[in-house]
Parts: structure tokens; C-alpha cells; sequence
């Protein structure tokens, strides 16, 4: 009985070595899956980059100028008003987080 490894153990030992193999395998086909998406892919160059960055910048001044005339506003009679006025608002936002994203740095990729 000394120096025997008890059955439980083994069935442990089983039990992880089994979970490890899943893992493994897990782990193979997400990399087999990156290691696609990154053949159907191609690196955005710094000078589109940059061109595309100032394209949203000047596209965020328009919107902007025309939210600045509305925004002042105290009383928005119509439902048309406030559409506009939130539609404006989600524009920015949104153009102003795809700057932040374009601004990082390391490479951009594009897919196919």
C-alpha cells in the first residue's frame, strides 16, 4: 500500500489531461481561423491613413457647424428638430471614435 499512487488520482490525472487536449484543440482552430482572416486581409498604408483621417476631420467640422446652429436652441418645436439634432449627435460621436480608432498606433488591417 506504501508508495502506491491511489486510483482517484489517476482518474484526476485523466480527467485533466483529457480538458488539456480539448483546450489544445480549441486554441488550433482559433488560431487556424486569425491565421485565415489575416490572408484575407492587407495593411492600410500611413498615407491613406492620414488622408482618411483628415477626410473624417473635415466631415466632423461640417456636421459640427451645422449642429452648433441647432444645439442653441432652447425650444425644438419639431419632432423633425430633434431627429436632426440627435441624428447630428450620433454622427459626431461616431466619426469622433473613428478618428480615436485611426489614430492608434500599430498597423491597421483591412479585410477583403
Amino acid at each position: 500500500s506504501y508508495g502506491k499512487v491511489p486510483d482517484y488520482l489517476h482518474q484526476v490525472k485523466d480527467e485533466v489531461m483529457k480538458e488539456k487536449d480539448l483546450i489544445e484543440g480549441i486554441v488550433k482552430d482559433k488560431m487556424k481561423e486569425n491565421t485565415d482572416t489575416l490572408q484575407n486581409c492587407y495593411e492600410m498604408d500611413e498615407e491613406e491613413r492620414r488622408n482618411l483621417i483628415n477626410m473624417l476631420k473635415t466631415r466632423w467640422d461640417e456636421v459640427n457647424q451645422k449642429y452648433q446652429k441647432i444645439c442653441h436652441k432652447t425650444n425644438h418645436d419639431t419632432i423633425g428638430d430633434i431627429k436632426r439634432k440627435e441624428t447630428q449627435e450620433t454622427e459626431l460621436k461616431q466619426l469622433e471614435n473613428d478618428i480615436e480608432l485611426l489614430s492608434r498606433p500599430g498597423p491597421i488591417l483591412i479585410r477583403q
